[in-house]
């Protein structure tokens, strides 16, 4: 009888382990809930991305040809396209020069891109950008201001205003500190402060020719997001320098991580310099996955990387 009881024990004794594994490698409702935020967070900064390195090309490339614009406009020639630039041919914005004084300091910029200037690459531009420059570069006044006004790279639209900040010493740096919103299309709306640095690496000196640009961009941003009524709030940090160049698509390097309401939840990584649609993102658990900078969203889920 002793030996029966021992047996009845035993297997209750495993049924019990088998259950509690179980239960610890069954992902509980908080845990689904986390990596579906995670996954909508980190693919929503994917499109953010992307659409801010956009804006803040635009931007750097005509402020830094502010002067090469103004004596242009002063013989009465405008801006148009040429092979040199990054636009769809016979597609490029309109620039317009407002100045208090003619030929002379405080200027605005403004640069019209209507309902779709296409670039080389594909992406569509649209809306609004101002650019306010208060003395030349070099001057202890000088100030740079950026308005975006509806201002859309394919389907987010960016509002808000950019502080810009040129190194005194090193021309090539400049800072963007920002505050902006934006809107995704389907109603997502994230509000983000950020202090970017960018970097040329190649092209400044040609004003005019956008053929030869390559940039790199460090940082970090805060911000809230908010879907159906829902908000949170995550941290983006630029961990190694993120690289555009100018004929393409995507940003070509770099990585940067995600906190998700104070949780690191993700490690994205553009890759080594090559001109692909793919990055890849590491969980927090250490899984990984492709995800397609084209379409935005994920590809099949890569084994474990713990």
């Amino acid at each position: 009888m002793k030996r029966i009881f021992g047996i009845l024990f035993l297997g209750l004794a495993v049924f019990l382990f088998a259950c509690n594994n179980d239960d610890t490698n069954t992902p509980t409702p908080d845990d689904e809930l986390l990596a579906e935020k995670s996954a909508q967070v980190t693919l929503n900064e994917v499109k953010i991305e992307a659409a801010t390195a956009e804006s803040e090309y635009e931007v750097e490339f005509f402020a830094n040809m502010e002067g090469q614009l103004t004596r242009w406009w002063h013989f009465g020639n405008r801006f148009q396209w040429n092979q040199k630039l990054r636009y769809k041919a016979s597609h490029c914005p309109n620039v317009s020069i407002g100045m208090e004084v003619e030929g002379d300091y405080p200027k605005t910029l403004t640069l019209d891109y209507g309902d779709s200037t296409v670039l080389r690459n594909g992406k569509v531009l649209s809306g609004i950008i101002e650019i306010y420059i208060s003395a030349p570069r070099y001057s202890q006044d000088f100030e740079k201001t950026v308005t975006y006004t509806n201002f859309t790279v394919d389907s987010v639209t960016i509002n808000g205003y950019t502080s810009i900040i040129v190194d005194k010493v090193d021309t090539l740096f400049r800072q963007h500190i920002s505050e902006l919103t934006f809107t995704l299309a389907d109603g997502t709306v994230i509000e983000r402060s950020s202090e970017r640095i960018w970097q040329w690496l190649a092209g400044m000196d040609t004003e005019d020719d956008q053929s030869d640009d390559v940039i790199i961009i460090t940082g970090g941003a805060t911000a809230t997001m908010t879907k159906d009524g829902v908000t949170d709030t995550y941290v983006k940090e630029i961990i190694n320098p993120l690289k555009k160049v100018y004929d393409c698509r995507y940003i070509v390097e770099g990585t940067i991580t995600i906190t998700l309401n104070g949780t690191v939840i993700s490690t994205l990584d553009y890759g080594n310099g090559e001109c692909d649609e793919v990055a890849t993102m590491t969980d927090s658990e250490g899984n990984v996955q492709e995800i397609d900078l084209a379409r935005h969203q994920f590809r099949n889920k890569h084994q474990s990387g713990k």
